[in-house]
């Protein structure tokens, strides 16, 4: 047996770089096969092996785009006629990008030393194999940045279900947990050339893995070490709440909809005066659940202002408000904004938070003042307006992420302050009907709760609804008629029905302090210091 496909034919690399991609994609949520992500990014840079630079990048192209299609397929159950297809193929092309500059730097390292890994001491394969990885959580820091950003498919985010594992993400943010996935990935793809090439040296194989195997045992002691301690601070905990969130369940189209905005407002207060016979501490209300502006529409603050005070209750809802910049005023057009509002139980506003990261082409248009046609693509009209700062709502002290903005590590990093108790995230996934949008959009939630050690509550209109522990675990999840699950998502149910979630959300004795809270992407940093000074040694060696 021999795994050198440096004589196979160029267009059966491809094909089998097309089946790899489309494999990888089973490595995330809804098909959730994890142990992919162990394995496939080796087999990749095996499969370019041998072939310039060029052709290297065509290989992680197409690896990309096919993985990319495939993962983010959901895109095209939007209700925008024509745009979700153009999105869908635009968003997987510029993302098979990088995959294609990931497997052509590894080829170029590989080049720079040897060519043939077998020919190198295991010293200085475990330095590249080490080196390939960081340059991955290179990439992966650079997706969730460049162009606003868009961090969705973190190979770390996989691994969700291994609780001790993803604890790593308290020290290095997700990054870490991609590094050591494909460190391993590659470090077996080694293994087996190795074994392949000279089948009696079985000693060989088991040392390429041994040492990322090793760090991954260290790391899962250290875990549920973590996880033991976190278990304790809730256990002697006295601070808790009981909290009840809608999920309304109504589909995009009827939110855009004029002509429905009072029947689905109705249908959400009866759902509420429903969910308050049993008492609870806090409500929520999902992004795009309350129709209308509600600092300015008499008729619905009143509403909600009646409800809060019948039931004596605090209420966070998401809802649009619009105001005139510093200075500005009539007849200029206010800006509009995407907010989240604490209601008091004596039905005041006592804050308000601003919607920062906006959905581009969902909630705003860029170049929009420039190319005002493109406005014709969408069905947002002008767009929000983004807002300047997290907040922090009192008496709960909890911050306030709106959609997916809690995919982004820093911008929940930025919203948790010393004091903040948890972390609260209203949003909408009915543009995206009944995929795996939903559960892709909670795994990544998952992990801010990992990173900054403070629990999360989610209210969806469509889709997971539910709080999870400072340890990454799901203790409550809405699943319509079947009987909620308390350790992780429903196996039975539908997460996309109509109805409330009750949930015992309990916190820790003292709020838990994380290191990746209080340094950020230091691990970035890290990766980016043994890539230049991996190439810098290989450049002086070839000299």
């Amino acid at each position: 047996m021999n795994l050198d496909l440096t004589k196979l034919n160029f267009r059966w690399r491809r094909g089998l770089a097309i089946v790899l991609g489309l494999l990888f994609s089973l490595a995330f949520p809804a098909a959730s096969v994890a142990g992919f992500a162990w394995v496939l990014p080796g087999l990749l840079l095996l499969l370019a092996r041998g072939l310039n630079g060029r052709a290297a990048f065509q290989i992680g192209c197409l690896f990309g785009v096919s993985f990319s299609l495939c993962a983010l397929y959901w895109m095209n159950y939007m209700p925008v006629v024509g745009f979700q297809v153009v999105g869908w193929i635009a968003l997987s092309s510029y993302h098979a990008l990088y995959y294609g500059v990931w497997v052509w730097a590894g080829g170029k390292l590989l080049c720079s030393v040897d060519g043939e890994p077998q020919r190198l001491s295991w010293i200085t394969r475990t330095a590249w194999s080490l080196t390939v990885a960081a340059i991955w959580v290179l990439l992966e820091f650079v997706i969730g940045r460049f162009l606003t950003g868009f961090p969705w498919l973190q190979v770390g985010v996989t691994q969700f279900e291994l609780t001790p594992l993803i604890q790593l993400a308290s020290l290095t943010g997700v990054g870490g947990i991609s590094f050591l996935v494909v460190w391993f990935s590659v470090s077996f793809a080694l293994a087996l050339d190795g074994l392949a090439r000279e089948p009696s040296q079985r000693s060989n194989a088991w040392r390429e893995v041994f040492l990322p195997l090793a760090v991954v045992a260290v790391v899962f002691a250290w875990g549920t070490s973590r996880i033991s301690a976190i278990d304790r601070a809730m256990e002697q905990s006295t601070r808790s709440y009981k909290v009840a969130s809608i999920q309304p369940s109504v589909p995009q189209t009827l939110i855009w909809d004029s002509d429905a905005t009072t029947n689905r407002f109705n249908r959400l207060v009866a759902l509420s005066n429903e969910a308050l016979k049993t008492k609870s501490d806090l409500l929520l209300w999902p992004e795009a659940a309350m129709p209308g502006f509600v600092k300015d529409e008499r008729h619905i603050r009143e509403r909600v202002a009646d409800l809060v005070r019948e039931h004596g209750v605090w209420l966070v809802c998401n809802g649009n408000d619009a105001r005139y910049a510093a200075g500005a005023g009539p007849p200029d057009e206010p800006d509009y904004y995407n907010s989240a509002f604490l209601f008091t139980p004596t039905g005041e506003i006592a804050a308000q938070y601003d919607k920062r990261h906006l959905v581009i082409f969902g909630e705003y248009v860029p170049l929009a003042r420039w190319l005002p046609f493109l406005k014709w693509f969408t069905p947002i009209g002008d767009g929000f307006a983004a807002g300047a700062s997290a907040a922090q709502f009192p008496h709960f002290e909890a911050a306030v992420l709106i959609c997916f903005e809690d995919a982004f590590a820093s911008l929940a990093r930025d919203s948790v302050k010393p004091d903040t108790a948890f972390l609260i995230n209203l949003t909408n996934d009915g543009w995206f009907s009944h995929g795996p949008e939903q559960w892709q959009h909670a795994v990544n939630a998952l992990f801010r709760s990992v990173e900054t050690g403070r629990p999360l509550l989610r209210s969806a209109n469509d889709g997971i609804s539910c709080w999870i522990d400072p340890a990454g675990r799901v203790r409550d999840v809405f699943a319509g008629d079947a009987e909620q699950s308390k350790v992780g998502f429903p196996e039975t149910g539908s997460v996309y029905d109509e109805g409330v979630l009750h949930m015992d959300v309990v916190l820790p004795a003292e709020n838990i302090s994380t290191f990746y809270w209080r340094h950020g992407d230091w691990f970035v940093v890290v990766c980016a210091v043994l890539t230049v000074g991996f190439s810098s040694r290989m450049r002086r060696r070839r000299a």
